[in-house]
C-alpha cells in the first residue's frame, strides 16, 4: 500500500485555510442568529402567538447546524495533532487506571465515591482519545448537503433580518 506523505508546510497551509473557513462560517451563523431578532420583533407587532414563537425558534436551526458543521471541521483539522498525542495519552490512561485499581483493592466503603469519580474521569479521558471517528461524520454526503442548505438558509435569514429591520425602522 503506498504511503501518503504531507509536509508540515502543506499541513500548516491547510490548517490556516480551514480555520479561516470556520471563522467565516461562524460569522455567518452569528449574523443569521442575530437576524432572527428583528424578524421576531416584526412578528410581535401583530401579536406574538404560539406559531410565531415556533417559527422564531425554527429560524435558529440553520445557524445551529452551521455552527455544528464548523465545530466538526475544527475537529478534523486538529486530528493530526491528536494522532501524534495518542500513544502518550494512552499510556497515561493505562497508568491512571492501574492506580485506581490499586487504590480500589485497599479502599474502604466510604472512599468508594472518590474512586468512582477518578474512574469516571479516566474513562472519559480515554473516550476523548479514542473518539477520532466522530468528527468524520461531518463529511458524510447527507450532512454536507444539510450544511450547504443551512449556509444558504443563513444567507436568506441575514437578508430577511435586514428587511425586517428596515420595516421596523420605517414604522
Amino acid at each position: 500500500m503506498p504511503r501518503i506523505t504531507i509536509s508540515t508546510a502543506q499541513l500548516a497551509t491547510l490548517d490556516r485555510a480551514a480555520r479561516s473557513f470556520v471563522r467565516t462560517l461562524r460569522r455567518l451563523a452569528l449574523v443569521a442568529a442575530l437576524a432572527v431578532v428583528p424578524i421576531a420583533l416584526l412578528f410581535r407587532r401583530d401579536g406574538f402567538d404560539t406559531l410565531d414563537a415556533i417559527v422564531s425558534v425554527a429560524l435558529l436551526a440553520p445557524p445551529a447546524i452551521l455552527l455544528f458543521f464548523a465545530h466538526g471541521v475544527l475537529q478534523i483539522v486538529s486530528l493530526p495533532d491528536r494522532l501524534r498525542r495518542m500513544p502518550g495519552e494512552g499510556q497515561e490512561r493505562v497508568a491512571e487506571l492501574a492506580r485506581v485499581a490499586g487504590a480500589a483493592r485497599a479502599a474502604r466503603l466510604r472512599s468508594a465515591p472518590l474512586l468512582l469519580w477518578r474512574l469516571r474521569s479516566s474513562i472519559g479521558s480515554a473516550r476523548d482519545v479514542a473518539g477520532i471517528a466522530l468528527p468524520l461524520r461531518v463529511f458524510t454526503p447527507g450532512f454536507l448537503t444539510l450544511a450547504a442548505f443551512a449556509a444558504f438558509g443563513c444567507l436568506f435569514l441575514a437578508g430577511a433580518g435586514l428587511i425586517a429591520l428596515i420595516v421596523l425602522a420605517a414604522g
